[in-house]
């Protein structure tokens, strides 16, 4: 009766091409075909046979019933007649194939409807998941040991900032007083040296009054390097002209006495923390002045640029001395003065400051320049907002 059966079968699925029926075969996926209308399994490939441990002979022409040996994947295609009916692909998920010798192979499921001439089928493929389900173990442990080095490194990174709040509080209490005392001795000093004497220690004690001051200023700037880190940010939409005209103003003082050109052109609107960009552009201009005080005309020009996708862009150039391309990474270290003039003076922070500032608003600042022919720093900002479209 069987071999009536599958030679009736058989006509029914005789392929369109021999090529159809060695696809058929080769797929490394296990492969039904059934009777949508009667649920009957009309033929079966290798791969399939291969995973169940059941033969084509017993699988053909028999229903879902005839694999009660694979149970824990038939009650998964009970509905898959009527899913099929509303959408032509059904993922039926994922199952556990177990066959009739005891091995389980984990499969996903995925069927599909069509027509074979007046005939409604149903193609479902099993993919063995074996490798998948290893992979996906393995990311697992993966994802759980990578949020334990997370959790360590968080740790260690909140227990270096309560050191670094220390030592800020440090320096701005501890270090502050000697240094008035220091200055306070030094005008004491001053006022009290004899007349006959004055020419002697004048000079020294004009040392210590500039030292001092130095230390004054870099104790300063670590403190805003320091906050800076720390800061709660508040972004607005914001002109970048008013900003850039803020800016200026506050470098009267050191601009009073000098010829200075502001060329400012068109900027953009920009998505910023208001005071922390003031200051980061206070630091760029004031760069800019301070190293083209050798010139008898300063040319300090502020412009809008083009960025990278979804960034908009802005540079400061200035006829300054410049500096060596060669060196040019290196401007924004913490420190860092690539000019050893004593008439140029700083701390070697405030460049640091503008790079920390910049990269706390997701964007990303770089200087060019070149010896005695002037710097160029290009600032680029993300775009948020209808400023994106």
């Amino acid at each position: 009766m069987m071999e009536l059966l599958d030679s009736r079968v058989a006509e029914r699925l005789r392929p369109a091409d021999v090529m159809h029926r060695r696809m058929f075969e080769a797929a490394p996926d296990g492969l039904l075909i059934c009777d949508r209308d009667t649920g009957e399994i009309l033929d079966a490939n290798g791969a399939f046979c291969l995973m169940s441990g059941l033969s084509r002979r017993l699988v053909i022409g028999s229903g879902w019933d005839a694999l009660r040996e694979i149970r824990e994947t038939a009650g998964t295609f009970r509905d898959v007649g009527e899913r099929l009916k509303i959408s032509p692909v059904h993922h039926a998920g994922n199952a556990v194939l177990g066959s009739r010798d005891g091995r389980k192979t984990p499969v996903e499921i995925l069927c599909h409807a069509y027509h074979e001439g007046p005939w409604n089928r149903i193609q479902c493929n099993f993919r063995d998941a074996t490798n998948h389900r290893r992979e996906e173990a393995e990311i697992r442990r993966i994802q759980d040991n990578l949020e334990q080095r997370v959790q360590a490194r968080t740790a260690e990174l909140e227990a270096a900032n309560r050191e670094l709040e220390a030592f800020t509080y440090s320096v701005s209490h501890d270090l502050r007083a000697p240094l008035r005392h220091i200055l306070g001795f030094v005008d004491l000093l001053e006022g009290e040296a004899p007349e006959c004497r004055r020419d002697v220690v004048e000079r020294p004690l004009r040392m210590i009054r500039q030292s001092a001051r130095r230390m004054a200023d870099l104790i300063e700037d670590l403190l805003t390097f320091s906050r800076i880190g720390r800061s709660e940010m508040h972004t607005v939409r914001v002109d970048l002209l008013t900003l850039v005209m803020d800016a200026i103003e506050d470098l009267q003082e050191e601009t009073r006495h000098r010829l200075v050109n502001w060329e400012i052109h068109d900027l953009p609107v920009v998505w910023v923390d208001r005071s922390l960009m003031r200051q980061a552009l206070v630091n760029l201009l004031s760069n800019a002045v301070k190293f083209t005080s050798t010139r008898p005309r300063a040319v300090i020009e502020i412009a809008g640029e083009k960025a990278g996708p979804g960034e908009c862009g802005f540079l400061i150039r200035d006829n300054g001395i410049g500096f060596d391309p060669r060196f040019a990474r290196k401007i924004f270290g913490v420190f860092e003065r690539l000019s050893h003039d004593d008439a140029f003076e700083g701390t070697g922070i405030g460049l640091a400051n503008v790079q920390r500032i910049i990269r706390r608003h997701g964007g990303r600042v770089w200087a060019e320049g070149r010896e005695q022919g002037g710097a160029a720093f290009h600032v680029a900002l993300p775009v948020e907002g209808d400023d994106a479209d």
